[in-house]
């Protein structure tokens, strides 16, 4: 039993120092003061940027451009510099399909009261929790979640 006990308490030393040297990361200066948003590779850089703004909301906040001809769009809501983005760049290499990642997800007032405004619009989407969260795709078959958190018991 003490062999037990004290194999027990240095796997428990390991994991909580492992997990203080992470905790730590860069100087504080340099540490990232939150996540911004996912970047999507597009191969219709325009219509994806016009489906998300017309779709979703998003405007853009910044035009990236190489030789004089947009190359990505920094897309966001009105939420000040600090908010969440969704970076949209062209890519002639893409593969067709949804991106490797899961899904893009926005914080919503209303899951259900959106997905039901976006099937109106021609957007199909899938219940995944009642209220709560819905799937749809944008025209490049990328998933996003409409999600509203729930009350709080």
């Amino acid at each position: 039993m003490k062999t037990w006990t004290m194999a027990a308490l240095g796997a428990a030393a390991m994991l909580a120092s492992a997990g203080a040297a992470t905790a730590a990361g860069p100087p504080e200066a340099l540490k990232p003061a939150h996540v911004a948003g996912p970047g999507l590779y597009v191969t219709d850089l325009e219509a994806q940027k016009a489906w998300y703004s017309e779709k979703l909301g998003l405007g853009v906040r910044d035009t990236i451009q190489r030789g004089g001809t947009p190359y990505e769009y920094v897309m966001g809501y009105d939420d000040g510099s600090a908010g969440a983005i969704l970076a949209l760049a062209k890519s002639t290499t893409r593969p067709a399909g949804a991106n490797a990642f899961s899904r893009v997800i926005l914080a919503v007032p209303n899951a259900k009261g959106l997905a039901d405004w976006l099937k109106g619009q021609g957007v199909e989407n899938r219940e995944v929790i009642p209220n709560v969260a819905y799937f749809i795709r944008d025209p490049e078959g990328n998933n996003v979640e409409l999600y509203t958190a729930p009350p709080k018991p």
